[in-house]
């Protein structure tokens, strides 16, 4: 029996669960996360504040984790088309991880110290990796590195055991974030000037820069605004479509069905450029940090319907007094916000997930801003850092409800949420424990929300009546805010609600009549509405 078969067999019962040339062609994203093993922490004026109590930072909630694994320096997580395996981006290289027992994940291959041929440098701060049809895309460094490799590396993953480099291409400046789709690599050239998006042709045995575009593309205002303002941070392809997260500029939405000439579409902004332009100094820092703006990621729906995007926030307080948000100061973290694609010209906005509370929501304090997600299978799977992993039902993408949380801040923080497989398994990375300088990173396996399983019956009854309804596992129970926890600390209000915070799922539901593979491909397509 196949692993993951056995495991939806059993978790009902209790069991615990060649390389080519190197081509070249001629820019921090994020404040470093503050550990809790001072006694203190420091403000922009430097006027210390306390550190948080366990029992203010860790809220906890009955969705546990299914299985871990050690990655050293783990960041960005994807998966395959059959949920069988996640790639973990891992800062000198990457990481294969064997899924097939989301209980019990392994380690299949590591790639550290990448250095393509042609060069003697290494690939140094890789944040991201993407997958496309058996082939992985890796990007880095995420910001500027003197002795590092500027570039990206194409690997053939068809064997995850086993990968092989295909071929590499150098830049002129780092790169945060990219995205790999149909033979061309789309990466954030923060170059400094004009941040543009850089298409590469990587089909080729000698992979080439075929397009570019920026803001100063679109209207020469923006060449006014103070770059740290305007850093292109992550892109996301689906569709011939692009989705630009633009920092304080902006979400921009771009045609790209014809890689080599990218086009505008429309835009999602919180702030004018007129208004940014006036911003210089202090006031930069401080406006780079804190709401509104700061898009740091964003993505859609596989029917191109429904846009969300991350906007990533802390208190700041440099050149300020106090150490606090108050009524004239809007810091904090933020959420992730739904709108309306039925116009991508002008996207209308539908709803917004709130962040987890905080008890310091300074850049040096506790972390729960959002950070990277996805929407799958009418789901919203998201990461928090120190806020932990939520799941959001978004039938109705007007009224998001959070049907699943898990938070332990005290020993986890999380860099994304991905669905391995509907009904079966939730993958999140969390980059370290904040209390210990030396701790492991590591990835997470989550059970995900049941699925609907039609139920056979007998055709001996009326003629009406040849199957019964779908039927669905069983409502967890409320578990009651504020008692200890797993680890004997006392939990704050989360929030919850009996489905969201209860102490188990039921059986993991198989999907009914249609393999994993083919639904992640119809995902990827667009092609599945749900």
């Amino acid at each position: 029996m196949h692993r993951r078969q056995f495991l939806r067999a059993t978790v009902g019962l209790g069991v615990p669960a060649a390389v080519g040339a190197l081509s070249s062609r001629d820019g921090a994203a994020h404040p470093t996360e503050p550990s809790e093993s001072n006694a203190t922490t420091a403000t922009g004026t430097s006027t210390p504040t306390p550190t948080p109590t366990e029992a203010a930072a860790t809220p906890t909630s009955g969705y546990e984790p299914l299985g871990s694994v050690a990655v050293e320096d783990a960041t960005e997580a994807v998966t395959t088309t059959d949920g069988e395996t996640a790639f973990v981006a891992a800062l000198d290289g990457f990481a294969a991880v064997d899924l097939a027992d989301p209980a019990d994940p392994t380690v299949l291959a590591e790639k550290r110290d990448i250095s393509p041929p042609g060069t003697t440098q290494v690939m140094t701060g890789i944040q991201d990796v993407k997958y496309d049809d058996g082939r992985l895309l890796v990007a880095g460094p995420a910001n500027y590195d003197p002795d590092g490799f500027h570039g990206i590396a194409l690997y053939d993953v068809s064997d995850p055991a086993s990968p092989e480099l295909l071929r590499a291409y150098q830049t002129a400046y780092p790169i945060h974030n990219c995205d790999l789709s149909g033979g061309y690599a789309y990466l954030t050239g923060n170059n400094r000037d004009d941040n543009p998006l850089v298409v590469v042709d990587v089909d080729r045995d000698e992979p080439a820069e075929v397009a570019r575009w920026s803001l100063f593309d679109h209207d020469p205002v923006w060449e006014s605004v103070p770059v740290a303002l305007r850093t292109l941070h992550d892109v996301f392809v689906r569709d011939g479509r692009a989705y630009l997260a633009h920092w304080d500029a902006g979400t921009w939405i771009l045609d790209v069905s014809d890689p080599t000439a990218p086009a505008y579409v429309g835009e999602v902004s919180q702030l004018s450029p007129a208004d940014l332009a006036e911003l210089d100094g202090l006031a930069v820092s401080r406006e780079q940090k804190e709401p509104p703006g700061n898009d740091h990621y964003a993505a859609v729906d596989p029917s191109g319907s429904l846009l969300a995007v991350g906007r990533e926030t802390w208190n700041s307080n440099f050149g300020k007094e106090g150490t606090t948000p108050g009524p004239d100061d809007p810091g904090g973290p933020s959420g992730i916000d739904l709108y309306d694609l039925s116009d991508p010209a002008s996207p209308a906005h539908l709803a917004t997930v709130d962040p987890p509370p905080t008890a310091d929501p300074n850049v040096n304090g506790v972390w729960t801003t959002a950070h990277n997600f996805e929407i799958a299978a009418g789901h919203l799977y998201s990461s928090w850092y120190r806020g932990g992993v939520a799941v959001h039902d978004l039938s109705d993408p007007a009224n998001p409800e959070r049907v699943r949380y898990f938070r332990r801040s005290s020993e986890t923080s999380f860099w994304t949420a991905q669905l391995a497989a509907p009904g079966d398994a939730v993958v999140a990375t969390s980059y370290g424990d904040p209390s210990l300088t030396d701790a492991e990173s590591r990835l997470y396996t989550f059970p995900d929300v049941p699925r609907a399983t039609p139920t056979a019956t007998s055709t001996t009854g009326s003629p009406d009546e040849t199957a019964t309804p779908p039927t669905t596992a069983p409502t967890p129970t409320e578990t009651a805010a504020g008692g200890p926890t797993r680890d004997g600390t006392d939990a704050v209000e989360t929030g919850g609600a009996t489905d969201e915070d209860g102490p188990g799922f039921g059986p993991l539901a198989a999907l009914a009549g249609v393999g994993l593979g083919t639904w992640r491909l119809l995902q990827e397509r667009g092609e599945d509405k749900d």
